[in-house]
């Protein structure tokens, strides 16, 4: 019965779970006896429930069901747990692979920069042993040099 509700007439005392023989009112007849009976049976089913106020079903119901959810995640969260893995271990293999390919490009470039650098050296080692042989025979002469000097005396000559 909610709080503020008129109780109904046709209910007795024997009924009512905090009437009767368990407070100390005896049942007065065979149907309140039989009600008792049944107050009993659903005591037991509802006393999980007085025990856990905070459950809307009874204990060992939750418990089962507890189990089974929580086996149910813990699957759920192995699969989940175990696609990730394996995209990581993916993105790990690519991101190595990838490692790998441009290492070996920077290693292709060093390696062609090195022969530049040797063609380079060589090239320039022709070009003093050209310059070694023909200094001796070359003659520079001083009037062949123009300077800017030169040019300005000229033109005040002309003038």
């Amino acid at each position: 019965m909610m709080p503020g509700q008129i109780p109904d007439p046709m209910v007795t005392a024997g009924s009512l779970p905090s009437v009767g023989p368990l407070a100390g009112i005896p049942g007065t007849s065979l149907t309140d006896q039989l009600k008792l009976a049944e107050l009993y049976s659903l005591g037991a089913v509802l006393s999980p429930l007085l025990h856990n106020r905070h459950a809307k079903r009874p204990f060992d119901v939750i418990q089962g069901e507890e189990e089974v959810d929580n086996s149910d995640r813990k699957k759920r969260r192995r699969e989940k747990n175990k696609v990730a893995a394996a995209r990581c271990r993916n993105r790990k293999k690519e991101r190595t692979d990838l490692l790998q390919k441009e290492s070996e490009r920077l290693e292709m470039l060093n390696s062609g920069l090195k022969s530049q650098i040797e063609d380079l050296k060589s090239e320039r080692q022709q070009l003093v042993v050209m310059l070694n042989l023909h200094r001796p025979t070359c003659i520079v002469r001083t009037d062949s040099v123009k300077s800017p000097e030169s040019d300005e005396q000229r033109a005040e000559l002309s003038d």
